[in-house]
């Protein structure tokens, strides 16, 4: 069975682990519906590889669902199953596995924040893949106060959760996003 070029490998690995990450995911609409429709979150990895960036990557043209080799498939998930933050099972299907235990919730920040701002506050402790800035519910043109901050790891998440960390004078509560958020003004769009 041929496999995929180191750097065909990387991208592909990335964008998967990108499609059901936390910086992903909640945004996702199709994707969020096809994992609820599971018990266990669990998403067809030949409705991933029909995707278009996939397709892209596998060299696959405009090729239906149904049409792709079971053959590339195969190789994909035989790739993911490297991944240490999605679990691909042997009836070829994806589970989010660690996403939500590497993703903290912090407040109190302030109203006008940038995301900017609370990724280089956190890249000082943790290597930081994305920071999400919820709309408060009462009124969506306003942030609620609490930043999403997915971190690189489940390990990074526990350190960063360890420490007191004070943000312009504020100590931040910081708690994992899987137990709630600290902000009561936020309403998570899938958990």
């Amino acid at each position: 069975m041929a496999s995929f070029d180191e750097e065909t490998a990387k991208k592909l690995m990335t964008q998967v682990e990108f499609y059901f990450s936390d910086s992903n995911l909640p945004r996702d609409g199709f994707l969020r519906k096809e994992v609820s429709k599971s018990k266990d979150g669990l998403v067809s990895l030949p409705l991933v590889c029909s995707f278009s960036r996939m397709r892209n990557l596998l060299g696959l043209g405009n090729i239906k669902r149904e049409d792709i080799p079971e053959r590339i498939v195969e190789e994909v998930a035989n790739l993911l199953r490297a991944s240490e933050f999605l679990k691909v099972s042997d009836s070829g299907t994806i589970t989010i596995l660690l996403v939500h235990r590497r993703t903290i919730a912090a407040s109190p920040f302030e109203y006008c924040i940038k995301m900017e701002d609370v990724a280089s506050f956190f890249s000082q402790y943790a290597k930081v893949n994305s920071v999400r800035l919820p709309h408060h519910i009462g009124d969506k043109q306003y942030f609620c106060g609490t930043a999403l901050v997915e971190l690189s790891s489940e390990e990074e998440a526990e350190d960063v959760l360890r420490q007191s960390l004070v943000y312009s004078g504020a100590e931040l509560v910081l708690v994992p996003k899987q137990h709630g958020l600290a902000s009561p003004w936020y309403k998570a769009p899938m958990e």
